[in-house]
């Protein structure tokens, strides 16, 4: 599993499971079950790791020194915004729709993110609601720590301890975000949006590397 810091390994590993999850997709049950119980397995460690260094160094976790510029200046919080998933779903299950439209129109169906039941729909949106409602509520003790600082609160030990309290709640609503997503999919669903979570941050590194955006 990825080390606390390093996002290349994180990355290296997202692309094994998109690989692993794309060629178990059309297989049968159990080895798509299992691929996926891999992956979340993979996502829940990758966190434990995080929390470790998040402990270790919250400032320096905070800035992301692995991260290219680009992806820094793009995070929410020294990582994605929770919401993220959900915006990934909606978006590879529109384009999921548009192409197989005529399909479901004939009474067609895919089983697919393009293929999501009312029901499943009704569940995207509480868990959107839901996580919004609970980054404004992280995103306002942030701005908090960060007035407290404008005004001349200089107890540092005090501040980092609430910085690392709050990285802390903004992993763990990304992790419970997924989390309660993949709860209400079906496995190949889970499959679609596991691949387009991996094509995102794998495509914001290159992107930020094809810059000429670095490490330092």
């Amino acid at each position: 599993m990825p080390v606390p810091d390093s996002s290349a390994l994180w990355l290296h590993q997202q692309g094994l499971l998109k690989n692993e999850l794309t060629s178990a997709r059309d297989s049968n049950t159990p080895a798509l079950g299992a691929a996926i119980e891999r992956a979340m397995a993979s996502y829940e460690a990758y966190y434990r790791a995080r929390a470790e260094s998040i402990h270790a160094d919250p400032v320096r976790f905070f800035c992301a020194p692995c991260a290219t510029p680009l992806e820094r200046a793009t995070q929410w919080i020294a990582g994605w915004r929770p919401s993220v998933f959900i915006h990934l779903l909606y978006s590879e299950s529109g384009i999921r729709l548009q192409a197989q439209l005529n399909d479901l129109l004939d009474g067609v169906h895919s089983g697919d993110l393009g293929d999501l039941s009312p029901r499943q729909l009704g569940k995207v949106d509480e868990v959107q609601r839901r996580t919004i409602t609970e980054e404004e509520e992280i995103a306002q003790e942030m701005r908090e720590l960060q007035l407290g600082v404008g005004e001349g609160d200089w107890d540092l030990e005090e501040k980092v301890g609430t910085l690392e309290r709050i990285i802390q709640k903004a992993d763990d609503l990304r992790l419970r975000t997924l989390k309660d997503i993949v709860d209400f999919l079906e496995p190949v669903q889970v499959v679609d949006l596991l691949v387009a979570a991996a094509d995102f941050e794998i495509g914001m590194r290159c992107v930020g590397m094809d810059r000429n955006i670095t490490c330092q």
